[in-house]
């Protein structure tokens, strides 16, 4: 008899989405190894169930991010209609005219002289001015309105400082308001904590759900030794759930648990000052160590950042896993006429969907009405009505795609089924992953990994772990442009004078290297070549640290016509920046300020190249990075002028990436044999 291998995912509620991708890429590998696959899901995937090819139990009442559906009563349609109020408030308040007089309301006069006068805001601010004025007389006949009871008041207080005067009356007096004080105590208690309550009490019934559910499942599908039980996506409250199933159960297959969020905000430097954070998700994973002792359960997570953060936690070992989501390379398109740009998942403020109106805007006249480039857009909401920045972006993308040129914008509207899906994934030209940078720090994108194996270039948050994928390609591409580019001047970093930012009598060079110390800043002065237009700052140093660059441009005069300031983690392949110079700039100050590590610079030096007109090269291989949304526009227009590199390099990269990241490696990582 075939071992089984039963796949449980709590969230699967129907057959579109990446939670299902998921489940759908890990069982198909689990079959070809040999396996039985079972999968148990939400119960609202029910109705999905005859689409499943494999044995299927919708069982589970709660999700990871799937809550218990309020009811179809009363009391659920009220529920729904204060969701749906809430919503158009938070809509109102953030996007409307009277929201943003609202927020600016006790500044502005400095709000209107902060803004642009030019064509388009004289028309805003037409508009702006008469309601702002509006907006003051409804708060005066507000005041005017509430007048009569500003007087009730001033009386009540008149009256009670005339009790308070002494004898009874003040006795009597302070004893009512030291009751009345207690009421209002009880009521500020209750109203202040009432969220708190409100999520433990939620939380308390996901945990006795969970382990309800999974009770009914063993029930159902025996799992005996040498059966594999994978939970791909589990959180601390669905964890003592499963800990309080598994105590009194004799022990059967191998458990299998997949963390796939950060417990630590920021960057790995700064985690040391959030420990309070996780007191709670250490103490539960400790206390549930005990009753799962008897049996086989393994931990893991599916980058090296987030095994970090969790092993810091000092309770579990944590390996880290393949990521399951790959595809074969996909055909190049002979007839290709357009770049096809695309956005998958959910519309969300987090995977950056509420900037591409920006973007498309930025590339308008010059890509877009030309017909270089179109826009094939997923647009679903994760939530009844969306978020309000993504309900905005929509409705702002839904007005482009009208004026553009026929099939310049395609929007998606609804949840993609798995063949749609994969369709719409290699069909792409480029990928957008504008996702949130502390978000996705330490967290995986399965987007990225099916972008990267089959070949498709993508654009990515620098200092991210997206980036972070093929930041040594970029580094080792940009170290060639040397040889690329006509170069004015070359300069070693040796034959600069190197200080310490603040103490001027330390040497900050050792023998061959210089040494950098954490927090403190090594600069140097130095006159740019003439003619050049740009900086390349080649660096050699170990992986795995970062650095913070600094270029101030000056002028004759010593003004600051600009500076360049970013926060680079090392490569093998060190470091390579390319930055633009400014034609008056006549002197520059490089600094360099290691951010959590003090570390050494072996060989580096620059190069003053100078390049006329579109004669720039590609400057990033198989995606770009951006450090900050103002380079979003400009890193596509790169890949889109040398789209054929940018291509051919994605494609090399996809090999040697798919060798670790495929399912066929998740199976065997599970069994215990990667």
């Amino acid at each position: 008899m075939a071992r089984k291998f039963l796949l449980i995912d709590q969230s699967i509620s129907s057959i579109a989405g990446h939670y299902y991708e998921y489940a759908m890429h890990v069982l198909e590998a689990a079959q070809r190894a040999g396996y039985e696959p079972y999968l148990a899901t939400h119960r609202r995937f029910a109705k999905h169930s005859s689409h499943s090819p494999w044995k299927t139990f919708p069982i589970f009442r709660y999700g990871y991010w799937v809550n218990p559906d309020p009811g179809r009563g009363l009391i659920g349609s009220v529920l729904a209609f204060v969701a749906w109020l809430r919503f158009r408030y938070r809509l109102a308040y953030n996007f409307s005219l009277f929201g943003l007089l609202w927020a600016v309301r006790h500044r502005f006069s400095q709000f209107l002289l902060k803004q642009q006068f030019q064509r388009n805001q004289l028309v805003f601010l037409a508009t702006l001015i008469p309601a702002a004025l509006l907006l003051k007389i409804v708060r005066l006949i507000g005041l005017i309105l509430i007048f009569p009871l500003m007087v009730l008041l001033f009386l009540w207080r008149a009256l009670r400082k005339t009790l308070l005067a002494g004898g009874f009356p003040k006795a009597y007096v302070a004893s009512l308001l030291s009751d009345f004080e207690d009421l209002l105590w009880l009521k500020n208690e209750l109203f202040t904590k009432r969220n708190d309550y409100l999520r433990w009490w939620k939380e308390f019934r996901a945990l006795r759900s969970f382990q309800a559910d999974i009770n009914r499942l063993l029930n159902e599908v025996q799992v005996e030794p040498g059966d594999i039980v994978f939970i791909p996506t589990i959180s601390a409250i669905e964890f003592m759930g499963l800990t309080e199933a598994l105590k009194t159960r004799k022990p059967g297959g191998s458990w299998h648990l997949l963390f796939r969020r950060d417990i630590y905000p920021g960057r790995a430097s700064g985690y040391g000052q959030h420990e309070w954070r996780v007191g709670g998700l250490r103490n539960s994973l400790a206390v549930g160590k005990g009753k799962i002792a008897a049996q086989d359960v393994r931990f893991y997570t599916d980058t090296r950042e987030l095994s970090a953060q969790y092993e810091r936690l000092g309770i579990y070992p944590f390996h880290t896993a393949p990521i399951p989501h790959s595809h074969k390379p996909a055909l190049d398109r002979a007839d290709r006429k357009a770049i096809r740009v695309i956005y998958m998942g959910d519309a969300r403020g987090e995977k950056g969907y509420h900037y591409i109106p920006g973007l498309i805007e930025d590339l308008w006249n010059d890509y877009v009405l030309t017909g270089k480039v179109t826009f094939h857009l997923q647009s679903n909401f994760n939530i009844p009505g969306g978020e309000p920045a993504a309900a905005v972006a929509r409705e702002q993308l839904e007005y482009l795609a009208q004026r553009a040129p026929r099939g310049a914008i395609e929007l998606y509207m609804k949840p993609l089924t798995s063949s749609e899906y994969k369709e719409l994934l290699l069909s792409a030209d480029v990928n957008l992953l504008l996702y949130d940078r502390e978000n996705y720090y330490a967290r995986s994108s399965g987007i990225l990994v099916e972008s990267l194996s089959a070949g498709i270039p993508v654009i990515a948050p620098a200092n991210t772990w997206l980036s972070r994928q093929f930041d040594e390609q970029v580094v080792r591409w940009r170290r060639t442009l040397a040889e690329q580019l006509p170069v004015v001047r070359r300069a070693q970093f040796s034959q600069l004078r190197w200080q310490v930012h603040g103490d001027a009598r330390q040497n900050p060079w050792q023998g061959s290297m210089l040494q950098l110390r954490q927090g403190a800043t090594c600069f140097a002065w130095t006159r740019p070549a003439p003619q050049s237009t740009h900086l390349l700052v080649r660096l050699a140093c170990d992986a795995g640290h970062e650095l913070k660059l600094h270029v101030d441009q000056l002028d004759a005069r010593g003004t600051s016509l600009g500076a360049t300031a970013r926060l680079i983690e090392t490569t093998a392949a060190g470091i390579a920046e390319l930055i633009p110079l400014d034609r008056a700039a006549v002197q520059l100050w490089i600094g360099l300020t290691p951010n959590a590590s003090n570390f050494a610079i072996g060989e580096a030096d620059l190069h003053y190249v100078r390049v006329e007109g579109d004669a720039l090269p590609p400057l990033s291989a198989v995606g770009t990075a951006y450090h900050s949304l103002s380079d979003v526009a400009p890193c596509l227009r790169d890949i889109i002028d040398h789209y054929d590199h940018y291509r051919e390099s994605a494609k090399a990269f996809s090999g040697p990436w798919t060798d670790f990241h495929n399912a066929a490696g998740l199976i065997r990582a599970l069994e215990g044999r990667s």
